[in-house]
C-alpha cells in the first residue's frame, strides 16, 4: 500500500508552511510539484519528480520505487489546486491512499494583508478558464481572481474598463510571502496600464454590487427610462424570460432589444452569464444604455447592427428572445440554430402574420415543445371614485427548443 500526501505549503513563503505539513514532507520519500515548490525542500535531499500533470503524476506514483509521497501544491489543496483531479483518479484505487493537507490560500493572504474579511468573498480561477469578469465583479462587493498565464491582473482590468467598471478598486498582490512580495492598490483605469509578474492574486471591490435578490422580481415598467421606442410591457416580459429556461450561467441573444427591458430583467438572473442585446436602432440603442448604466447591469453588450449577419462573430446562444426580427425570421434562427442546434427560442408577436411566419419558422427548422401563449393584459385605472379596466394590446409568445438535429 502506497500513501500520498497533497499537501497545500500555503502562499510560498516558508514561515508561512505550517508543522503538519512540514512532517508529512519529511515522512515522504519523494516530493512532487512545481520546481518552484520543490526548490524549498532541496536540503531534505529527498527524490523528487516535477511535474503538474495529473497522469504523469499517477503514473510516477504507480511506478516509483517509494511507499510515501508528498504532492506539493501551492496555497491550500482545496482551493484551485491539483487536488481535485488527483483525488477523484485515486478514489477507487485499492494500492494508494490519500490525505489531504490543507493550508493558507492566496485568498486569505491577500485578504488578511488588507485587514478585510474574506468569508464573503467570491473567489474565481483564470488559469485556464472561460470567466464572465462583468457578471462575476457586478453581484459581489468583494471578487478574488487567482490570475494565471496570459489572463493576469492587467488584462482583467482592462476587461472590467470595457464593461464600464474602470472606476472600481483593484488590489494585485504580487509573490505573496515571499521576500519580493508587492502589494498595489488602485482603480482598474489605473492598473490595466501597469504590468505584473506572473505569479500574482488579485481582489476587485465594487461597493456598489447588485444584490442578487434583484433577479428574483419582476420590474415596474415606469422603473425603465422610455422614449419613443416599443416596450414589452411588464407581465409579457415576466411570461417571455420564463419561457426562455435560462440558467444562471447562460449565454442569452435579445434581438430587437428596443428600450432594453428583456434585456434588464434577464441579465439581473444572470449571475455567471452574459447577454448580448442586438438593435439597429440609434434611439433604442441610446436608451439601452441609460438602462444598463441605471440597473447596473454590466453583463449586456449592446451590438448594434441587423440580424443576423450581426450574431455571426458572437458566441454560441443557449437562449434567444426575438422581440423584432426585421423581417429576417427565417435567416435568424436559422443562425441560431447552426450555431447551438439546441437554442431555447422565445418570439413575440402583435400580428397574426408575424405569428403565421412564427409557427412555419418553429416548423421548418423541427424545433420541439413548441407552444402559443396568448397574453392580454388588463390594467386597472382610476377615473374618479372607480377603477376602471384597461386593456392593452393582445401578445402571441411563440416558445420552442432546437431539436439538435438541424
Amino acid at each position: 500500500m502506497k500513501k500520498l500526501y497533497i499537501v497545500g505549503i500555503g502562499p510560498g513563503g516558508k514561515k508561512y508552511i505550517h508543522s503538519m505539513a512540514k512532517e508529512a514532507i519529511e515522512e515522504s520519500e519523494c516530493l512532487i510539484g512545481a520546481r518552484r515548490m520543490l526548490e524549498v525542500f532541496d536540503h531534505l535531499k529527498k527524490e523528487m519528480y516535477e511535474s503538474i500533470s495529473t497522469p504523469d503524476i499517477i503514473e510516477q506514483i504507480k511506478n516509483s520505487g517509494c511507499s510515501v509521497f508528498s504532492l506539493l501544491v501551492s496555497g491550500d489543496s482545496g482551493f484551485y489546486s491539483l487536488s481535485k483531479k488527483i483525488t477523484e483518479n485515486l478514489l477507487e484505487d485499492h494500492e494508494i491512499t490519500v490525505e489531504n493537507i490543507p493550508s493558507i490560500s492566496s485568498m486569505q493572504y491577500l485578504c488578511s494583508k488588507l485587514n478585510i474579511s474574506w468569508d464573503d468573498v467570491k473567489h474565481i480561477s483564470a488559469h485556464g478558464r472561460d470567466i464572465n469578469i462583468a457578471a462575476a465583479v457586478m453581484f459581489s462587493k468583494k471578487t478574488f481572481f487567482l490570475t494565471g498565464g496570459e489572463f493576469g491582473p492587467q488584462e482583467i482590468c482592462k476587461v472590467l474598463c470595457g464593461k464600464g467598471l474602470g472606476h472600481l478598486k483593484v488590489t494585485a498582490g504580487e509573490n505573496l510571502s515571499y521576500s519580493n512580495e508587492k502589494i498595489t492598490t488602485d482603480t482598474a483605469i489605473n492598473m490595466a496600464e501597469m504590468h505584473f509578474d506572473s505569479l500574482c492574486a488579485m481582489l476587485v471591490q465594487n461597493d456598489d454590487a447588485v444584490h442578487m435578490d434583484e433577479g428574483l422580481r419582476s420590474i415596474g415598467d415606469d422603473e425603465f427610462i422610455t422614449g419613443n421606442i416599443p416596450m414589452t410591457k411588464s407581465e409579457v416580459r415576466t411570461i417571455s424570460i420564463g419561457k426562455l429556461n435560462i440558467k444562471n450561467s447562460s449565454t442569452v441573444y435579445d434581438i430587437g432589444a428596443g428600450t432594453g427591458s428583456v434585456s434588464i430583467e434577464t441579465a439581473l438572473k444572470l449571475n455567471y452569464g452574459r447577454l448580448y442585446a442586438i438593435e439597429k436602432n440609434e434611439e433604442a440603442i441610446s436608451l439601452i444604455e441609460k438602462n444598463k448604466e441605471k440597473f447596473k447591469t454590466y453583463n449586456i453588450d449592446i451590438i448594434k447592427g441587423q440580424a443576423p449577419e450581426c450574431l455571426e462573430n458572437l458566441p454560441s446562444p443557449d437562449c434567444v428572445f426575438i422581440g423584432g426580427s426585421g423581417g429576417n425570421l427565417v435567416q435568424i434562427i436559422e443562425t441560431v440554430l447552426r450555431k447551438n442546434q439546441s437554442a431555447n427560442v422565445v418570439i413575440n408577436a402583435i400580428a397574426l402574420e408575424s405569428v403565421n411566419e412564427a409557427l412555419k419558422c418553429m416548423e421548418k427548422f423541427n424545433l420541439e415543445d413548441v407552444e402559443i401563449t396568448n397574453v392580454w393584459i388588463s390594467k386597472s385605472k382610476k377615473v374618479r371614485s372607480y377603477n376602471m379596466m384597461m386593456g392593452q394590446n393582445p401578445i402571441y409568445i411563440i416558445s420552442g427548443k432546437g431539436s439538435g438535429l438541424n
